[in-house]
């Protein structure tokens, strides 16, 4: 009888719960380790927005509908530019027919709440293993693979291997929760600015988590300001009809950038998934979603096979690579673009800002090109 893999996978955020839940459907022992405790992982005051391709994915792995009662559905976006004053109102008549009958163009989830769903159903698998590092680090195991999901900039170049492609755009996102009044309720916001997008995902009726891109210098001096000031800054911004509450809970604060990691074809058993793999721009909510389609082509690539042959783990580098490169660069060349023509104050881009909200308004098939694109990815039909 032969022994079971060994899979080792570090970082134990929405990534690597996600992987070692799909993994675990394999003869296999998953090693599920991070620097910090399963208390500390699931309290952050972080959002996600859930797109399509990551409800087939979810409930492919039995999860959507235990995740289901935590999430909060909008059915229309609203995209406007406050520089021409263009706006455009997206709905779920926009959509395919194969995902309109859902009701949503996408859903919003708190990550505590989806962190203690994930935790919750680990503890059903006797064969994945939650451990902090240096517990780990007092068993002498070897692994078979090694999935590295711990974000682009906790990688170490020189260990393992690989070429590490970056764009800074010198921004960052400041997050944190309001109180609303005179909102759509089920709907979301994206609001192009001179700075940076400010996008508004809904988390039940009257609150919305902020998502506030500008220079990191302005980012990290609204961080430290005074929350009537914050709120009458922010009070200036949003559209007419909204009436500012108060600013709910904890702020937060993470840099924005463009990597990719490309992998060098070696013997070594590591392999890149999520944030350390890629990272964009935070514009267009593609960020979780594009992790956990990595998550969804590995499974897929093991459940043809699974060998420890060495030719057999330069072949899964490179199937996994090539699988997943034409959706990531579909992603980064969007996200890329909309901050080069709506972020800045070239006032040369003005005409191509308010042609693109006129192609919107006025062509129903460009509508659903960009939802389409946003909701399913260029991957969607490939999830069974």
């Amino acid at each position: 009888m032969k022994n079971k893999f060994n899979f080792k996978i570090v970082g134990s955020g929405p990534t690597g719960l996600l992987l070692s839940i799909a993994l675990s459907k394999f003869d296999c022992n998953i090693f599920l380790t991070d620097l910090l405790t399963k208390d500390n992982l699931i309290d952050k005051d972080k959002t996600y927005a859930i797109t399509h391709s990551t409800r087939k994915i979810l409930s492919k792995f039995r999860l959507w509908e235990k995740l289901e009662p935590y999430l909060f559905g909008f059915d229309s976006l609203s995209i406007s530019d406050s520089v021409t004053s263009a706006n455009t109102n997206l709905s779920i008549n926009d959509l395919d027919d194969d995902i309109s009958c859902a009701g949503n163009i996408g859903w919003v989830v708190k990550h505590s709440d989806l962190m203690n769903v994930f935790f919750q159903e680990i503890d059903n698998y006797e064969n994945i293993f939650f451990m902090t590092t240096p517990k780990l680090l007092r068993k002498k195991l070897l692994f078979d693979y090694q999935f590295f999901s711990t974000g682009a900039k906790s990688l170490d170049n020189k260990l393992l291997d690989f070429v590490d492609i970056k764009k800074s755009y010198n921004q960052s996102c400041l997050t944190f929760k309001v109180s609303l009044r005179g909102n759509c309720e089920k709907r979301a916001y994206e609001i192009f600015r001179k700075e940076g997008p400010l996008a508004l995902l809904p988390l039940e009726k009257n609150l919305y988590q902020v998502i506030w891109t500008s220079s990191t210098l302005k980012a990290k001096e609204r961080l430290n300001s005074d929350k009537n000031f914050l709120m009458d800054n922010l009070s200036n911004i949003l559209p007419d009809d909204f009436k500012l509450d108060q600013i709910v809970g904890e702020f937060n604060i993470f840099p924005v950038s463009l990597s990719l990691n490309l992998p060098v074809l070696n013997f070594k058993k590591f392999v890149f998934v999520g944030d350390a793999f890629h990272t964009f721009h935070p514009v267009g909510g593609q960020g979780l979603n594009s992790c956990w389609r990595d998550v969804n082509t590995i499974f897929d690539l093991f459940n043809k096979n699974i060998t420890l042959n060495k030719m057999d783990l330069i072949l899964f580098k490179f199937k996994y690579f090539s699988s997943r490169i034409i959706d990531i660069i579909c992603t980064i060349l969007i996200t890329d673009t909309l901050i080069s023509i709506f972020a800045n104050r070239n006032f040369l881009l003005f005409p191509i800002r308010k042609f693109s909200f006129l192609l919107l308004n006025n062509f129903l098939f460009i509508r659903k090109l960009v939802l389409n694109q946003m909701t399913k990815s260029i991957i969607y039909s490939k999830i069974k």
